[in-house]
């Protein structure tokens, strides 16, 4: 997106007309309660094992008034209401009157959410409409369920006339106790809820800090780099969609005249110094000129903090965002006991990332199909390239300047993007095998893994998804349909492809020239020959050398590896990584001892130290002499699991990369300073 001071200019200031509340005078009304009943999700465990967060669509709708959860259903009581010719409310009170109430452990724990309905209950009401519930409350002890409605009111009667609610217990399936009678937790509510309101312009809200109430988000403070410092409002035009539009903005200083880094620039880490970094408390709110993303780190919704990032949708006027993420603030670590990180931060859905310079980082959005560069400290956006499919695993080739990458749903094609222009690229991946009497057969080949080559060319293990049943005529082929290819960057093979066992990972030793090929047990060593390019087997590699294996990474000047299995490596069950020749796995120099089980591992760029992580502690090592120098508590949160550590491309930070099975449509990073610390010369 180019630089356009439209956002703050756009309306020429701030529109007060809208901002202005109705006189307390005005007589209150009643929207018309039209359709009611029972939404039921049965087996939610099994559905959501489909698809990741919630279950979109109810399995039938009910009657009655039931928001309870039981250990193979979930019911959420559901209403819509008819405003006729009311199109803004000043003031809107929901009430529903409970008739039971089921306690687990003294508690009934209860969401209550919104969405821009049709005047009609239908399955897929289930999940529509606002991410956030607009409250949370326990009704244990209460007779009657009072809510605050007006910024929900006012965000769904931007898209019509009708506004629906539900209530759903907070309790999950998995977490209802069995014992209990009746066997499910939550309330029973009466029939026929009310929703009073006042017509008039929606209320203003304060500006002393971010603030959300359903409608209006009022952000004061934005840093919007060479366009200058401004505060805006925004308001939410079509809750089921997640758009916001701009409704007013106004400059409040001049702009740094430091346009945002990004690409080639982030690759050069003496050209730049580590940035401010964000508190989640405090941190203002960012607008990124190249990316026109916007960030803000922390919004009072209801007394509760949440994070919203938004994306300009490009040449709409007025100016809207799409919601890219809102989520409950966890940029630290916040809810651990101990914790040593330095800090943490939620970014989009990712498979894996390139480490860059001073907390930048490059991931792949599993969800919106583009590759996008983000600041771990600072929460900054750089450039965003927006793909045609799900970009899954990287490799940075550093000295041209190009990532390549495999791709989900996997696709014949090797993709490239180009650091220097901006530019994603692909080529096929096909080879035709001549047999004999001239038959012959052409592969089409999906790329399973990548590994950088001499001179920018490519190894991959490859996946043949058409050939079914041996082609014949001495056509080679391969029952697990595996291959080994070695290409240029437009597709080109260089030699034959070679069929392959079940490897699942492949990497390249440029020092002394070794090709490796790993599965969740095994590891196999190739001598390369780059004039012939020729790979010839090491006899007595392709062994067992661990169990479950997670993570592989080669010394700097190849003399040793390091392949990291939660068990430890060969057959005993150590809590270890073992120090391995490239060539003669079982003739090693040592081990790399862990308190629990080793996840990931890594070398540092000069090849002095070894950085590992378990689930438990980040480990620093000397590498020559094995000896542990530094150990720090990670203090994951609930359903955090370690995934990858790796050092930043400058060596002065530590990023550790974790799966988080309460956050499926996100990723977690957490970040450290490398310690002052330093291992044997080698």
């Amino acid at each position: 997106m180019k630089s356009n001071p439209m956002f703050w200019t756009g309306l020429k200031g701030v529109v007060s007309s809208l901002l202005i509340a109705m006189p307390a005078s005005v007589l209150a009304d009643f929207a018309i309660l039209v359709d009611q009943g029972t939404l039921v999700q049965t087996n939610p465990e099994a559905a959501a094992a489909l698809e990741p967060g919630e279950v979109e669509t109810a399995s039938y709708v009910g009657v009655g008034g039931w928001a309870v959860s039981g250990t193979g259903f979930i019911d959420v009581a559901t209403s819509s209401f008819d405003f006729v010719n009311t199109t803004s409310v000043s003031a809107a009170t929901l009430r529903y009157q409970i008739e039971e109430i089921y306690l687990q452990n003294g508690a009934a724990p209860l969401r209550i959410s919104f969405f821009s309905d049709d005047g009609s209950i239908e399955y897929d009401d289930y999940a529509v409409g606002f991410v956030q519930p607009l409250a949370q409350i326990d009704a244990a002890g209460l007779t009657e369920i009072v809510v605050d409605v007006t910024g929900p009111v006012n965000a769904a009667l931007q898209s019509g006339r009708f506004v629906g609610f539900r209530v759903r217990s907070a309790i999950e399936p998995a977490n209802v106790q069995t014992s209990l009678f009746p066997p499910y937790a939550g309330v029973r509510l009466a029939l026929n809820p009310t929703l009073e309101f006042v017509p008039g312009a929606a209320p203003s809200l304060p500006v002393d800090e971010a603030r959300f109430d359903g409608f209006s988000l009022q952000v004061p403070t934005i840093d919007a780099g060479t366009i200058g410092e401004g505060r805006a409002t925004l308001q939410l035009v079509d809750p089921n969609n997640l758009i916001f539009q701009l409704s007013a903005a106004e400059v409040l200083s001049a702009g740094t005249g430091t346009p945002p880094r990004s690409g080639i620039e982030l690759l050069n880490c003496s050209a730049f110094s580590q940035p401010v970094v964000a508190d989640v408390a405090e941190g203002i709110a960012s607008f990124s000129e190249s990316s026109g993303i916007l960030d803000i780190p922390s919004v009072d919704l209801n007394g509760d903090q949440v994070a919203i990032r938004l994306e300009y949708i490009e040449g709409s006027n007025p100016w809207q965002f799409e919601t890219l993420s809102l989520t409950a603030v966890q940029t630290g670590t916040q809810g651990a006991s101990v914790s040593e990180l330095d800090g943490g931060i939620l970014l989009e859905p990712t498979q894996d990332f390139i480490p860059l310079c001073h907390g930048w980082v490059l991931i792949g959005d599993f969800i919106r199909n583009r590759v996008v560069e983000r600041n771990i400290l600072s929460g900054e956006t750089g450039g965003v390239y927006q793909f045609n499919t799900r970009p899954e695993q990287f490799v940075l080739d550093s000295d041209r300047n190009l990532v390549h990458m495999t791709v989900h749903p996997e696709s014949a094609r090797i993709y490239t993007l180009n650091l220097a222009t901006g530019a994603i690229d692909w080529d096929p991946i096909n080879f035709t095998f001549v047999g004999v009497d001239a038959f012959t057969y052409q592969y089409g080949f999906t790329l399973r893994d990548l590994a950088l080559g001499e001179n920018g060319n490519l190894f991959s293990i490859m996946y043949d998804g058409q050939t079914e049943g041996e082609p014949g005529n001495s056509i080679p082929y391969t029952s697990t349909r595996l291959w080994l290819g070695l290409f240029d960057t437009a597709g080109n093979f260089l030699t034959d492809p070679l069929p392959l066992a079940e490897p699942r990972r492949i990497e390249y030793d440029p020092v002394r020239r070794h090709l490796f090929l790993a599965s969740e047990t095994h590891l196999a060593t190739f001598d390369f020959d780059p004039v012939s390019n020729v790979h010839t087997f090491v006899q007595g590699t392709d062994s067992q050398v661990g169990a479950n294996c997670t993570d592989f990474d080669i010394a700097p000047d190849g003399s040793r590896l390091a392949f990291t299995c939660p068990l430890g490596n060969y057959v005993e069950e150590e809590f270890s990584v073992v120090d391995m020749d490239p060539r003669q796995y079982f003739n090693n120099d040592g081990e790399w001892y862990f308190a629990d089980t080793p996840i990931s591992s890594t070398f540092s760029a000069d090849g002095t130290l070894m950085l590992g992580a378990d689930n438990q502690r980040i480990y620093l090592f000397d590498v020559k002499t094995h000896l542990l120098l530094e150990d720090f508590e990670l203090g994951l949160l609930d359903g955090e699991t370690v995934k990858q550590v790796r050092f930043s491309r400058d060596g002065q930070l530590i990023y550790l990369f974790v799966d988080n099975a309460f956050h499926a449509d996100n990723s977690k990073f957490y970040w450290m300073r490398t310690p002052a610390i330093s291992g044997s010369p080698l």
